[in-house]
């Protein structure tokens, strides 16, 4: 076997390992908004407002952790940081599930927000150390391992969350564990994904590569901000306004999840032959204009409603692998993908809180529909600039 082919393979060796990594540390994150009515409102009775800033409370923390991430790495290596936080995690969601009061648990929220950021900008900046031209091998499939930890979090949350309400935290904390168990295992090659990541990125600066991080940023933002009103306010106004069977509905909005994720990995590979800004371009397209289609669902089939869906799925594929492909050629690392991190928390946020201002009142579906056109219309003119600076 020649030297190349030794290469490529420890390549895909490590990106496999980095990934199973990630996918391990996003389950715990979509566990605790299905607990939320059972083990948050009914447990310490508070409404349902509250719940959902016992959900952005980790926000806070995310873009508390964001300017350590620096300092922290010139003293612990990867593998040290990802178990560290991966017990600080745990430790949290164990105290979460303790007899505590709600205003001590939102504190507690805080610190899981920082310890959730620093394992997975840790882990996506390792997959920075390799060949540019090759981003999407290692991002693409970095995305399909982060959105599978989330819809297997999510179905482990809703399954088991009727029955054992706060004991939900404990299968959180349980999972962390494990990751940092995984993350002491595989130290060592952690190590040197690091240095070869460092070496990447002191390659980056002295040939002037290095990009500007802002368009990753801003991509981040939009695609979780719309993604939450896609999961929310769509499935809201399908079922509850326009009377669509819920099984249907959650059906068909799983089908398009999945495609979604496992799209991820083809998208990154296109991406690498055609370049990440085309697969951009077109992805924002079809997932802007399948979610603007969902306004005209009245008149639509459920077989035509759920080809809509599908089309968003597919479209969306290509969204967090060049985001994240962007993101690596700015050469930051761990710091620009908690960034990155953080700022899609804080489009999720928005996109939950814009949509839930703008229905208020006696919703009705031409309310609605106005929601989806300008969100849609939004998502657009918010990636246009960034676009451009982007292709450049």
């Amino acid at each position: 076997m020649t030297s190349e082919r030794v290469e490529l393979h420890a390549g895909r060796g490590s990106v496999l390992m980095v990934c199973l990594l990630v996918g391990l540390a996003a389950l715990p994150d979509a566990m605790v908004p299905l607990a939320l009515k059972d083990g948050v409102m009914d447990r310490w009775g508070v409404s349902p407002s509250a719940a959902h800033w016992f959900v952005a409370a980790s926000l806070v923390g995310a873009f508390v952790a964001v300017p350590m991430l620096r300092r922290l790495q010139l003293r612990f290596g990867p593998g040290q940081l990802v178990a560290g936080a991966a017990l600080i995690n745990g430790l949290a969601l164990v105290a979460l599930w303790s007899p505590i009061g709600f205003g001590t648990a939102m504190g507690i929220r805080v610190v899981e927000g920082m310890a959730d950021l620093l394992s997975l900008a840790v882990l996506l900046g390792l997959l920075e150390a390799g060949s540019q031209n090759r981003a999407g091998r290692r991002f693409g499939p970095a995305g399909l391992a982060l959105m599978l930890g989330l819809a297997s979090g999510a179905v482990v949350g809703g399954v088991t969350a009727p029955s054992i309400g706060s004991g939900v935290f404990l299968i959180g904390a349980a999972m962390c564990l494990l990751l940092a168990l995984a993350a002491v295992r595989w130290s060592g090659p952690l190590d040197g994904i690091a240095q070869r990541q460092a070496r990447v990125a002191a390659a980056m600066v002295r040939a002037g590569r290095k990009r500007p991080l802002w368009p990753a940023l801003t991509f981040a933002f939009g695609d979780r901000a719309l993604g939450a009103v896609v999961s929310v306010t769509a499935t809201l106004y399908l079922v509850d306004e326009l009377n669509r069977s819920s099984s249907f509905v959650g059906a068909a909005v799983g089908v398009s999840l999945a495609i979604l994720a496992i799209g991820a990995w083809p998208a990154g590979i296109l991406a690498d032959r055609i370049g990440a800004m085309p697969v951009r371009v077109v992805s924002v397209i079809g997932y802007a204009g399948a979610f603007a289609a969902i306004a005209a669902a009245p008149w639509m089939t459920m077989t035509s409603v759920l080809l809509v869906l599908i089309v968003l799925g597919i479209a969306g594929a290509g969204l967090y692998p060049t985001t994240l492909i962007l993101a690596a050629r700015a050469g930051g690392g761990s710091v620009d993908m908690g960034g990155v991190h953080a700022m899609g928390s804080l489009g999720y946020l928005v996109g939950i809180v814009g949509a839930g201002m703008m229905l208020t009142g006696d919703s009705g579906a031409g309310q609605y529909q106005a929601v989806l056109l300008m969100f849609a219309t939004g998502y657009v003119l918010l990636n246009l600039p960034a676009v451009v600076v982007g292709a450049r």
